[in-house]
């Protein structure tokens, strides 16, 4: 089966305060623009999404696992996220806690701020608190690792737009970052158990007395 890439010659930019639905409607907007008149097997599209350190850019790519408007951000291999699936993440951003528990609080308030979509703009915010990407010494780039987070929820909002994904995302890392272990196999352990299952996450939480903070927008 011949395989085919089509690539977006401009940048998807998801900037400022815009809600959610503004956010999903310009995305998917984008891709029907793009894909329309593009149908077939073996067929992939990505676009760019973010400038990173050093000249490089962040990808999504299309279709992702679940088809229709699903897609996949492609994490580069050489940030020292792995993967970059939620539980590489989560421990990632635990231990940038124990690493620097003072500088995390002003990096747990940028990613509520993107959770909570009042400015999407990751270089705005890194140019307004310039500190934050050197107050770790442990784990993958500040700039890139809120750049991805900051896709990772969107995508969650157009997979799940009719529940809680943002929201799931958004409270497994808390749930990884409040959990009492240090131990960061320990830590995936436990985060397997309630990976995937918004339920489990849930009652893990109440279990440990961490409230459940909703989405907005």
């Amino acid at each position: 089966m011949t395989r085919r890439t089509f690539t977006s010659n401009s940048m998807i930019e998801i900037k400022g305060s815009l809600s959610r639905h503004e956010i999903v409607k310009q995305v998917v907007n984008t891709f029907i623009d793009m894909e329309h008149d593009k149908k077939g097997k073996g067929i992939k599209f990505e676009y760019p999404v973010e400038n990173l350190p050093g000249g490089g850019q962040l990808f999504i790519s299309r279709p992702g696992h679940k088809k229709n408007f699903d897609f996949e951000v492609k994490v580069p291999q050489n940030i020292g996220l792995g993967r970059g699936t939620h539980i590489e993440i989560a421990i990632d951003l635990k231990e940038k806690k124990l690493n620097n528990p003072q500088g995390f609080k002003d990096l747990l308030e940028t990613i509520i701020k993107i959770y909570d979509c009042s400015e999407n703009d990751i270089d705005k915010i890194l140019s307004e608190n310039p500190n934050l990407k050197y107050s770790f010494k442990t784990g993958a780039n500040v700039e890139v690792i809120l750049k991805v987070i900051k896709w990772l929820f969107i995508m969650e909002d157009i997979i799940y737009w009719d529940n809680e994904g943002r929201a799931f995302l958004f409270n497994f890392f808390r749930y990884a970052l409040e959990v009492e272990e240090t131990d960061s196999n320990k830590l995936k352990e436990k985060l397997e158990k309630v990976k995937n299952n918004p339920d489990k996450l849930k009652s893990s939480m109440k279990q440990c007395n961490i409230e459940w903070r909703p989405s907005k927008g």
